[in-house]
């Protein structure tokens, strides 16, 4: 009977792979950032779609994440191509400690950034906020505090030129706008949390216009070399964007590390290539990406089984290995 019994249970497990798996883990930045709620989308249509299963911790920003990632105590993440390519290369705050075993799975959408305030502020510029009560430091997010200083640098300007109030990362920051503590904090177009102080502030909040000349082009690359700039129109989940407004714009991509197989892999790239639409419904910043573009080139190595899939689609340039 126990020889039996054991013989049930080997054929039990063996039918039923799927929950034997480990559910891939998505690393993503705190709860309310966008961040979070991206990784919640990427975590729930790899969960729909394939028969792959995912869970999400919000963890922290990326210099936590890939260093977590590489150590195999974290799968996957979707972070910004400039944090990816400083952390493979070894530069910025990874400097002298590259961490070579990330790979891409796909380049994704470009992200929306910019300052917020109180909509019936006076402010209308950076510059307009000198001397006042902004949020600054970011020191839990590297990620956020070089976005932040990549900011003032497009206008000329530098944490020193704020009655600077420190924060720990771009929530706490939209937490202080909303409680009357600083006059203006960055924070992504689209977040959630960006609606939630929406709702909370008398009049409700609206972005300001990054400057965005060659001259400030060129100063803020030397802080975020990947970044741009885009004219946003008024739109449907674009809150705090009350008319035409230039925002810093950068790639998110999807990296994992050497640790997960080809066919996980695979399987992720397929879905990016295959589940716009379905990712889109849950975050509608998915919407902006371009299934074509998922294996752009941003310095870092795409993974193996990603890389079989683009072939198969066509979507590799042959020139590249």
């Amino acid at each position: 009977m126990i020889r039996l019994a054991t013989l049930f249970t080997a054929c039990a497990i063996a039918a039923t792979p799927a929950f034997a798996q480990q559910p891939l883990s998505i690393g993503t930045s705190p709860a309310g950032s966008l961040n979070h709620s991206l990784g919640n989308a990427l975590g729930k249509v790899i969960g729909d779609t394939t028969d792959l299963r995912a869970r999400v911790v919000p963890f922290g920003g990326g210099q936590k994440i890939m260093p977590s990632i590489v150590e195999k105590r974290f799968d996957m993440a979707l972070l910004s191509t400039s944090d990816i390519f400083f952390a493979y290369n070894g530069q910025e705050e990874f400097a002298g400690q590259p961490l070579k075993d990330l790979r891409l799975i796909g380049v994704t959408f470009s992200y929306y950034l910019s300052w917020i305030v109180r909509n019936d502020s006076p402010y209308k510029t950076y510059m307009d906020l000198k001397g006042k009560k902004v949020a600054i430091g970011y020191n839990a997010n590297v990620s956020q505090r070089r976005s932040v200083l990549s900011q003032m640098a497009a206008a000329g300007l530098t944490e020193k030129d704020f009655d600077g109030v420190p924060v720990p990362h771009v929530v706490r920051g939209a937490d202080d706008l909303a409680q009357g503590k600083v006059e203006s904090t960055s924070f992504a177009v689209g977040a959630g949390k960006v609606s939630e102080i929406n709702a909370k502030i008398p009049g409700g909040v609206r972005y300001l216009d990054i400057p965005n000349d060659e001259a400030a082009l060129k100063r803020m690359r030397a802080v975020m070399p990947m970044g741009a700039f885009k004219l946003l129109q008024p739109g449907p989940g674009l809150v705090g964007i009350v008319k035409p407004t230039w925002v810093q714009t950068e790639d998110y991509a999807v990296v994992a590390g050497t640790h997960m197989n080809d066919e996980t892999a695979y399987k992720l790239a397929k879905m990016l290539y295959e589940q716009k639409e379905a990712l889109g419904k849950v975050a509608s910043a998915f919407n902006r990406y371009d299934p074509k573009e998922l294996s752009l080139d941003r310095g870092v190595p795409f993974h193996p089984g990603a890389i079989r899939y683009y072939r198969e689609r066509g979507i590799w340039p042959a020139d590249r290995k």
